[in-house]
């Protein structure tokens, strides 16, 4: 897939969709959106990062990235109406700039981490020039991250224009922490219940902590 081009993708019938009344009880709600958080163990991680000089940050997106590509349920988007599985999704990230101010950074996908890390690289350094809010705003086949390496955060809470129809989930990084031996990372995902379950998003950090494991 060619550099901002949206991914392929395929209908949900939702009336033989075996959530179709979760989706539809859901869909009623004025804030369908839930949020879960927890720590994921990142200490095989940061030692690879040290040893291979990739960016910390960008590495910890590439194992999310990889992880809920795996889950459905983390491609679908309710699009007019329509309820659509894209084969790729990619991500945004925010970005902190030189003046304290910040911007997004898009990450286009890459199957390998060194590659993933090295188009990575160039990607903040493009957008950080760029300073902008305007990244891929045309695109839904994506999800929306942010960081907060100040605070080991144990809860989240996104600022949002309440639109139910809105399905892009997001997920935060929190400052890294050490707790018996190991380092941890705080992750909170928010998702809309339209769409998803916890089960799901439970699927997701599973698949996210066996991805930071085996991270090459």
């Amino acid at each position: 897939m060619a550099e901002g081009e949206v991914s392929g993708y395929r209908e949900v019938d939702i009336e033989s969709w075996n959530r179709r009344s979760a989706f539809e009880f859901f869909r009623e709600f004025e804030d369908p959106f839930f949020n879960m958080t927890a720590p994921v163990d990142v200490t095989r991680l940061r030692s690879l990062c040290r040893e291979s000089g990739y960016s910390f940050s960008i590495a910890a997106l590439y194992c999310s990235q990889k992880a809920l590509n795996g889950i459905e349920e983390f491609r679908m988007r309710l699009v007019d109406g329509r309820l659509l599985i894209f084969d790729l999704v990619e991500a945004t990230q925010t970005l902190l700039l030189e003046d304290e101010s910040f911007g997004f950074c898009y990450f286009p996908w890459r199957e390998e981490l060194p590659d993933f890390d090295s188009v990575g690289k160039r990607q903040v350094v493009k957008y950080k020039e760029l300073a902008t809010f305007d990244v891929e705003n045309d695109r839904l086949d994506l999800v929306y991250y942010s960081v907060i390496p100040w605070i080991s955060f144990t809860s989240f809470k996104h600022a949002s224009r309440f639109d139910r129809e809105q399905t892009v989930p997001r997920i935060v990084f929190g400052k890294a922490f050490e707790e018996g031996g190991s380092v941890k990372m705080p992750v909170s995902v928010e998702a809309n219940h339209m769409i998803m379950d916890g089960l799901h998003v439970g699927r997701y950090f599973e698949r996210l902590q066996a991805a930071l494991d085996h991270a090459s």
